[in-house]
């Protein structure tokens, strides 16, 4: 007999999530690290960047790295598909702007990065439980940026933990 998920009784509490959909699967993040999303933007790839590193986008002057949702996951992602919208979250010194930052906030650094998702969903009110996300060896995903699963209406959303997930950026492929 399997043993249940565990429920945590602190995680999700009072968190506020920004649910999102990206190749048919639901997805959310903590509301506190998002900026703005930006609705289909132009994404410029860049030679030799991490597989999920799908390009830069530029941004009323600014440059932001785009990372591709599935690939960061270590699931297989469509390099060609569309991307409809581009959540755009806080960088460290956004974060330390905040009366009570995230936990995790000191993580991340000054560069701004973005998360190129197909649609944006609901903003999911505070109160619900996250469950543990199922080990990595069963779920196929990087476990390393799930902060859990919620379960919902329409089926379980995974919640990402998104100060591991921006702050674990790795260094660009060397020329061999």
């Amino acid at each position: 007999m399997s043993s249940p998920l565990v429920i945590s009784q602190e995680q999700g509490l009072n968190l506020q999530l920004l649910e999102f959909i990206s190749e048919g699967k639901s997805y959310a993040c903590d509301l506190l690290w998002v900026k703005e999303v930006l609705r289909a933007p132009a994404v410029t790839p860049v030679h030799l960047a991490p597989s999920y590193v799908r390009g830069v986008v530029h941004l009323r002057g600014q440059i932001l790295t785009a990372i591709d949702l599935e690939f960061r996951l270590g699931l297989k992602g469509c390099d060609t598909r569309p991307t409809n919208r581009c959540i755009v979250f806080k960088t460290a010194s956004d974060l330390s702007r905040l009366p009570v930052p995230p936990d995790d906030a000191y993580l991340v650094d000054s560069d701004r990065t973005g998360l190129l998702v197909d649609s944006i969903g609901d903003i999911l009110p505070s109160g619900f439980r996250i469950l543990a996300s199922p080990p990595e060896m069963l779920s196929g995903l990087d476990t390393r940026f799930i902060l859990g699963v919620i379960s919902g209406p329409q089926g379980l959303t995974t919640v990402l933990n998104v100060g591991e997930f921006i702050s674990q950026l790795e260094p660009m492929k060397s020329q061999s």
